[in-house]
């Protein structure tokens, strides 16, 4: 076949709505029965029914990776409207420890959470097919018998949208941006559509090449550090960073909206939700079982995709003054690859939960019992020309104050290398606490008012 004739067949392909690759993803190989709607209205059902240790980080396991303990099918939204009682197709496979969800022919649905989450930080494994539109609902809200509210983290994965940032659904403020829009699995516009600039003059939420220009507020990493320009990451960078043929982490940090009071910083009446995705690389092309969970290290590089607020006002903080479920979407309509077209749906995997405080500090990291003699942390934190600079092996609360103990910074890091956080300007010595689930380190900077 010629070269010509290839493309036209691509194109065709693209423009049919199939999948590029079907054989690429995982097939069904142990699946239990399906997760059918249900209605989550008893108390003793609204509970995290998974037991998991927290790990080093904080995180704990919500899927056990055999069953749907913990979780229900909500088919009372628009996208289950022709299918009530069975909604969705969604499947646990115990071979792969992976969700496999689907749409029948044309039915979408909401695998929820039991437990009500107010502020939260979610990381799991994804392997999309392109062609399929997903998302999470975050502190989703049942508004009526046929419809939910949620701000959602968009996981559309199709042509004309993108991955990982806002979409309001029903939800108050209308926020609606992409970091980038797809033409292709290999091919995406920047910048991509709606959004603009965040609340508070925060990076671009529809244009990723700008989001990532500036060091990120909570990696700690500029553009360079993870092998972009330093104006900002471009095409050739996304199909760099992201695997579009295998498994992707997936890590949003979700917090604030629950209270109608925030620091000064935070226009008043009113509070902010505040919502930071990422992505990484995170298993071989080929690790079809997921085999090999623990090749990552923990201070692989996370990638920006948003840094945003939105900023509520009194009425709409109201209405959504509720800690609610979360759960991961199936699109209704034609927004799914159908499987009678030869389409694979998206996997889910290793999901996880960190919850957080209204100001988007790890609880854990307050209530660990810490034991510095016993439990160091292993850094190589330093302080180089007004600035922390270094590694770290742990996710940390860095808490920066002078001698007197008042605080003149505080913030999260992810584990990571190639960090930076420029310390505040104030002219004396300041102590740099570093907290972490296995205890604390001390640092002394000298300060200088710039």
């Amino acid at each position: 076949m010629t070269a010509k004739k290839k493309s036209c067949l691509a194109l065709l392909i693209l423009a049919s709505g199939l999948v590029v690759n079907p054989s690429a993803q995982p097939s069904l190989s142990r699946p239990g029965p399906e997760k059918l709607c249900s209605v989550d209205t008893a108390s003793s059902f609204q509970v995290d029914t998974v037991g998991s240790t927290p790990d080093s980080n904080g995180f704990i396991s919500i899927f056990d990776g055999n069953s749907f303990k913990g979780w229900w099918q909500n088919c009372l939204s628009s996208h289950s409207s022709s299918d009530r009682t069975r909604g969705a197709i969604w499947r646990v496979d115990s071979t792969h420890h992976a969700i496999y969800a689907m749409s029948r022919n044309g039915v979408g649905g909401l695998l929820s959470t039991h437990k009500r989450y107010a502020h939260y930080e979610l990381m799991f494994m994804w392997w999309p097919q392109y062609g399929n539109d997903g998302g999470v609902f975050n502190r989703y809200t049942i508004t009526s018998s046929t419809s939910v509210a949620a701000n959602q983290m968009v996981l559309d994965y199709l042509g004309a949208s993108g991955i990982l940032s806002y979409y309001s659904e029903n939800f108050p403020g209308g926020r609606n941006g992409r970091p980038w829009s797809y033409n292709s699995p290999t091919s995406i516009a920047i910048p991509g559509s709606g959004g603009g600039p965040g609340s508070g003059g925060t990076p671009y939420i529809n244009d990723w090449t700008q989001s990532t220009k500036s060091r990120n507020l909570i990696t700690g990493y500029g553009p360079t550090d993870i092998g972009c320009a330093a104006t900002g990451c471009v095409q050739q960078d996304y199909l760099r960073l992201w695997n579009t043929n295998g498994w992707m982490q997936i890590r949003q940090i979700y917090y604030g909206g629950l209270t109608t009071h925030q620091p000064a910083s935070v226009t008043s009446p009113g509070d902010k939700i505040h919502e930071f995705t990422f992505f990484r690389k995170h298993y071989p092309l080929n690790d079809t079982n997921l085999t090999t969970h623990q090749l990552l290290n923990d201070t692989a590089k996370w990638i920006t995709v948003v840094q945003d607020s939105m900023v509520l006002n009194a009425s709409d903080a109201a209405q959504l003054q509720r800690v609610n479920p979360f759960a991961f979407q199936v699109h209704t309509g034609d927004r799914y690859v159908f499987e009678s077209n030869g389409g694979k749906g998206s996997w889910y995997a290793d999901i996880k939960i960190r919850e957080l405080d209204s100001l988007g500090t790890p609880v854990p990291f307050k209530s660990v019992a810490i034991n510095p003699a016993s439990k160091n942390v292993r850094y190589d934190l330093q302080v180089v020309s007004g600035a922390i600079v270094g590694s770290m092996d742990l996710d940390h609360l860095v808490t920066v104050s002078d001698l007197q103990g008042h605080v003149l910074q505080s913030y999260t890091g992810l584990a990571g290398r190639n960090i930076r956080h420029d310390l505040p300007s104030y002219a004396g010595l300041m102590l740099v606490k570093i907290t972490t689930m296995r205890g604390n380190q001390v640092l002394r900077a000298q300060g200088s008012a710039r």
